[in-house]
């Protein structure tokens, strides 16, 4: 057969005047077709590389045109863990609220020093709840680590690990609190915590520029954290690869698990040995055993997170800052409060009794409302009408609890300044 016999073999004319491809010239345009797309898939993988693992999952997180509920990855839920690992889950996330409680009373701690950038009597929150936000964000981002884990396992998402259960929701959820925040806000905005302010108008700024620096520097944290996670899988993760196993992990949950629970029980112990004036009792040993009911309680109360108001509304961590908030107000005026405004008598001034509300405020409120958690919620839901609605439902509400409770009391019998 000649070229010229071939090419007129090209096609076929049909009964309706049109003409279709026959079988040998299909074949040769899709080989060259085929060919083409290759070569043409090479140079745009050469200009523009493909997205990362992460970049991806970035992108198929909810849309503004995908109102679905995705469940924050700090949030634990049974449902989300096989029934075999559950007790190990509740196990993580009481080994590390004891690190998480002990961590946040410490650097809370180390700022309550004089002339300090932000002064605030009882020592700020602010670089706790910054801290905890970059370490969920890291947690929750860093999927090179993650993958390694979960390769060559039925697993298939990082939330079926106790280790990231016990990471997120048990240290870094101890770790943060929107409670203490919120009573930190109120105390300057009334204006008893430092010199007086030159009139009543200037406690308007000392709210809007408490309130910015309270939720900017998480949320900055949360950034923050999700870069450093990047950075974490490009240069780390591949050195020590061979070391990133799920059988390491295995053993290095239930290690966790044994020595914290371990912590939780001599912490228990020195508790009740200790006398009350001493200072690991006074400052940390009561605080840390409340605060790992408190985070125990956020545990549970994580299963109700979609239910209720709409099914992409966290409502679970709601219900958590509601009742810390609102146990914080109440504890607080009985703290601080005075009997009258006239005399200088507390409410409550029995040692004993203030020891175990500051210890109840410090430990369980702190441990059972979290900052970080609700940040990485209004990430995760990643469309700003639900972020707004779900910010104010939290915020304000909050917020009002302590001013109702604790507010009229102040303007009418007052607190005690330090």
């Amino acid at each position: 057969m000649t070229q010229g016999q071939a090419s007129s073999r090209d096609t076929v004319t049909n009964d309706n005047g049109s003409e279709t491809v026959n079988a040998t010239s299909l074949v040769h345009t899709l080989s060259a077709a085929s060919v083409a797309s290759t070569i043409r898939d090479e140079i745009a993988s050469t200009i523009h590389p493909s997205d990362t693992k992460q970049e991806k999952l970035v992108e198929n997180e909810v849309t503004p045109f995908q109102l679905e509920f995705w469940k924050p990855q700090n949030i634990m839920s049974v449902e989300d863990t096989p029934f075999s690992n559950r007790y190990l889950v509740t196990l993580m996330v009481l080994a590390f609220s004891v690190p998480g409680n002990l961590a946040r009373i410490s650097l809370q701690g180390l700022t309550k020093y004089e002339n300090s950038y932000i002064n605030y009597s009882g020592g700020t929150v602010v670089w706790v709840n910054f801290a905890a936000s970059f370490v969920m964000s890291w947690c929750n981002h860093s999927l090179g680590f993650w993958s390694h884990v979960l390769e060559g396992t039925e697993k298939s998402s990082m939330k079926q690990l106790a280790l990231h259960t016990g990471l997120t929701g048990g240290f870094c959820g101890s770790f943060s609190t929107l409670s203490s925040a919120l009573i930190e806000i109120f105390f300057k905005t009334i204006d008893i915590v430092q010199l007086p302010l030159p009139n009543n108008g200037y406690r308007v700024m000392e709210f809007f520029a408490s309130s910015l620096v309270t939720f900017s520097l998480p949320f900055f944290g949360h950034i923050l954290g999700r870069q450093f996670a990047l950075a974490f899988d490009t240069y780390v993760v591949p050195r020590f690869s061979q070391f990133i196993t799920y059988k390491n992990i295995r053993i290095f949950e239930l290690t966790c698990g044994f020595v914290g629970i371990a912590a939780l029980i001599a912490n228990l112990v020195l508790t009740c040995t200790l006398s009350v004036g001493y200072w690991y009792k006074e400052s940390y040993s009561f605080a840390i055993l409340m605060g790992a009911f408190g985070a125990l309680l956020r545990f549970k109360l994580s299963a109700f997170n979609g239910r209720f108001f709409a099914p992409w509304f966290p409502t679970g961590t709601l219900m958590a800052n509601l009742i810390g908030c609102l146990l914080i107000a109440v504890i607080n005026l009985l703290v601080t409060g005075y009997k009258s405004s006239t005399t200088d008598s507390l409410l409550i001034s029995n040692k004993v009794h203030r020891f175990i509300l500051k210890g109840f405020s410090l430990g369980f409120c702190g441990a059972l409302t979290t900052m970080s958690s609700f940040v990485n919620e209004l990430y995760n839901l990643n469309h700003p009408k639900l972020q707004h609605i779900y910010f104010w439902a939290t915020f304000t509400p909050c917020f009002i609890f302590i001013l109702l409770i604790d507010g009229s009391y102040a303007w009418t019998r007052g607190f005690q300044h330090n």
